[in-house]
C-alpha cells in the first residue's frame, strides 16, 4: 500500500504519474473508497497540485480509464496485425485480458455503473466500444471475408460475437484464485484458461 513511485518535475509528467497513481489505488480499492488526498499523498504532491490538473475525482478517474483503454486499443491492433489466423489471434486476444485484467477489468465494469453519472458513462461506454470491441470485431470481419465464418447462418454480426467473446473472458477471470499462485503458476493458468475459452468459443465441448 505504500509503494513509492519515482516521477520527474514537469507538467506532463506528473499528469500522467498522477494516472498511473490513480489506477492502481482505484483499481485496489474501487472508486468509492479513495480520495483526492490519498491520491496527493501517494503521489507526494499537494492536493492543489493535484487539482492543477484534474477538477475533481471524477475527472481523475475518466481519463485513468480513457488511458487504459487507449492502452488496450494499442495492445489489440498490435495483436490483430501481427496474428491473421484466427484461432491464433483470439488466443492471444485473451491471454492478454487474462495478463492485464484479472481483478481490473471486473472493478472497472463495477464502478462505471454504479458510480459514474451518466454523462460519463456515456463517454466511457462510447470509447470502450472504440477501444476494446472494434479491433475484436474486426477480427471476426475479416474472418467472415476469409470465409472462415458465416455470420447469416448463425444470425448474428460480428459486432455481437465480439461482445459474446469479451465475456467468454471475463468469465473466465477468477482473481481471488490466482492470488493463491505462484507467480509460474499463474502464467500456466492463464494460457490454460486462454486456449480454453477459445476453443470453447470456436468449436464448443461436443465432437461433432
Amino acid at each position: 500500500m505504500n509503494k513509492k513511485w519515482e516521477r520527474t518535475n514537469t507538467d506532463h509528467d506528473t499528469y500522467q504519474f498522477i494516472i498511473r497513481v490513480s489506477y492502481q489505488l482505484f483499481m485496489e480499492l474501487g472508486f468509492r473508497k479513495v480520495s483526492t488526498r490519498m491520491i496527493a499523498e501517494r503521489c507526494g504532491i499537494t492536493q492543489p497540485a493535484l487539482y492543477h490538473h484534474f477538477k475533481n475525482k471524477q475527472d481523475i478517474y475518466k481519463e485513468v480509464i480513457i488511458t487504459s483503454i487507449q492502452q488496450t486499443e494499442n495492445a489489440l491492433l498490435k495483436i490483430t496485425k501481427e496474428y491473421q489466423i484466427l484461432q491464433e489471434c483470439l488466443y492471444q486476444i485473451a491471454l492478454y485480458f487474462l495478463e492485464h485484467y484479472q481483478e481490473d477489468l471486473m472493478q472497472m465494469f463495477h464502478d462505471l455503473q454504479h458510480e459514474m453519472p451518466n454523462d460519463i458513462q456515456t463517454q466511457l461506454r462510447i470509447r470502450w466500444q472504440e477501444g476494446f470491441l472494434k479491433p475484436i470485431k474486426h477480427v471476426f470481419d475479416m474472418a467472415e471475408k476469409d470465409n472462415n465464418i458465416s455470420f447469416q447462418k448463425i444470425e448474428s454480426n460480428s459486432e455481437e460475437i465480439a461482445f459474446t467473446f469479451l465475456q467468454y473472458i471475463q468469465t473466465a477471470m477468477r482473481p481471488s484464485h490466482m492470488k493463491e499462485l505462484s507467480n509460474e503458476e499463474q502464467t500456466k493458468e492463464i494460457r490454460r484458461k486462454a486456449k480454453l475459452v477459445v476453443h470453447l468459443f470456436i468449436f464448443g465441448i461436443v465432437d461433432k
